[in-house]
């Protein structure tokens, strides 16, 4: 298992990619969406929000980026990956947790990256570093955290304030990978 990596400050402007998604709440759709029909668990193709049969007993807000507005996926970009990056090749995803909300243990189909995009002492991801360590990463405004597919994770019930996170498929490129001419 690849162990949990965690890097401060890999998004910059946070706060101007938060206000925007609250510019756009509107957008957002409740996960999972209440008024869809239950699906077997496998039976779609390639669906970046199912990721494990606990799916839907979770609770938090989606805004995909094929519902995203222009002005907020530029500023995902600008903010999260270096200069020359193709936004179609990837799948974003801002996540918005209100108090209370939560996503069960699970495991991931697919190598993704995890933007924090707001800062809380009490609220984080708790993800497994290793087969027999798991850690709770504290929200930080602009860190990038990437762990094994494999590695059970989850988001305790928010206790502070609305709690935002980035989400990509896969994980961007790091401005400091990108002037090395390596890939995040």
């Amino acid at each position: 298992m690849k162990p949990l990596t965690v890097v401060p400050g890999a998004v910059a402007d946070c706060a101007g990619i938060v206000a925007l998604a609250r510019r756009h709440r509107r957008l957002f759709t409740d996960h999972p969406d209440p008024s869809a029909p239950p699906r077997p668990p496998g039976s779609d193709p390639f669906d970046p929000y199912r990721d494990s049969e606990y799916e839907d007993d979770d609770r938090y807000h989606v805004l995909p980026s094929d519902r995203m507005p222009d002005d907020l996926r530029a500023a995902i970009f600008a903010g999260a990956a270096p200069a020359g990056t193709r936004p179609g090749d990837y799948y974003v995803q801002v996540n918005r947790y209100d108090r209370g909300d939560y996503v069960l243990p699970h495991r991931d189909s697919l190598r993704q990256g995890l933007y924090m995009l707001t800062t809380s002492d009490k609220d984080g991801l708790n993800a497994q570093h290793d087969e027999a360590t798991v850690v709770f990463v504290p929200d930080r405004a602009g860190t990038f955290v990437e762990h094994d597919p494999r590695a059970w994770h989850w988001v305790d019930p928010v206790a502070g304030e609305e709690r935002f996170t980035l989400v990509t498929i896969p994980p961007l490129p790091h401005r400091e990978d990108a002037a090395r001419g390596g890939a995040g």
